[in-house]
């Protein structure tokens, strides 16, 4: 593990409603909790807490400075204001470096362009972006790396049986069969798309086809069942008001 991100917090007296104002100057409500730990209510300033999540995320342990005092921590939890696409609240997971923690690891696909199947005009499409691990928190890593090396044909995969972790770290995941990447050939992945595409809509054509309305049955053009106010009536045919009084 890389050194500690820091990032230095203030304990703060502001809660409830009354935090909004605390995001008018650009500061950021958070909870520091964890086991042994008495749950602190703190304030961080935003630019610095935005460059803190996309460096650490929710894996890499951070160092948080309390106002003088130091704590190791994980981010638990991010709260997200999705109108101002901005962070509204952070909780964080005070930990201690032999504390085992469970947290998510990116996963990251390394030789791919040295594969054969990627020399032969073929994708390698990844489908797991993270991988759960448990592990010391002194021990957890950055990222996992895994090989496409061997990857050679369309059909080709990669899976957890794929993955090397370090020593002191293990998966949480039981089934080594699930698939981390596969390779996939262009042409027959666009043909499968347009075929996915094509099928969802025609059925939904045919499902508004059946919630429309029976169409009532229509007097064809031109005829009406009695004649319009001033017209006269068609040579043989009695005014209405007549054929009823015979």
């Amino acid at each position: 593990m890389s050194d500690k991100v820091v990032l230095s917090v203030k304990k703060r007296e502001v809660t409830g409603k009354k935090v909004a104002t605390l995001r008018e100057d650009e500061l950021v409500p958070a909870v520091v909790y964890g086991r042994d730990f008495a749950p602190v209510n703190v304030q961080v300033e935003y630019l610095p807490l935005v460059r803190m999540v996309r460096v650490a995320g929710t894996h890499t342990p951070v160092e948080l400075d309390i106002e003088g005092e130091k704590q190791t921590a994980i981010i638990k939890s991010i709260d997200m204001d999705y109108v101002k696409n901005r962070i509204s609240h952070i909780s964080f997971q005070a930990v201690s470096a032999d504390q085992v923690v469970t947290t998510e690891v990116p996963v990251v696909i390394v030789g791919g362009e040295e594969s054969l199947a990627q020399k032969a005009g073929l994708e390698i499409v990844q489908v797991m972006m993270e991988l759960e691990v448990r592990a010391k928190t002194a021990d957890l890593p950055e990222k996992i790396e895994v090989s496409a090396l061997g990857l050679e044909k369309h059909g080709d995969k990669l899976t957890l049986k794929d993955v090397k972790v370090p020593d002191g770290v293990e998966m949480t995941e039981e089934d080594m069969n699930l698939a981390i990447a596969n390779v996939e050939d262009p042409a027959i992945a666009a043909a499968k798309a347009e075929a996915a595409e094509k099928a969802a809509r025609e059925a939904e054509e045919a499902r508004k086809a059946a919630e429309a309305p029976a169409e009532e049955a229509a007097v064809p053009e031109g005829e009406s069942e009695t004649p319009a106010e001033g017209e006269t009536p068609a040579e043989g045919e009695k005014p209405a008001e007549e054929a009823k009084t015979e």
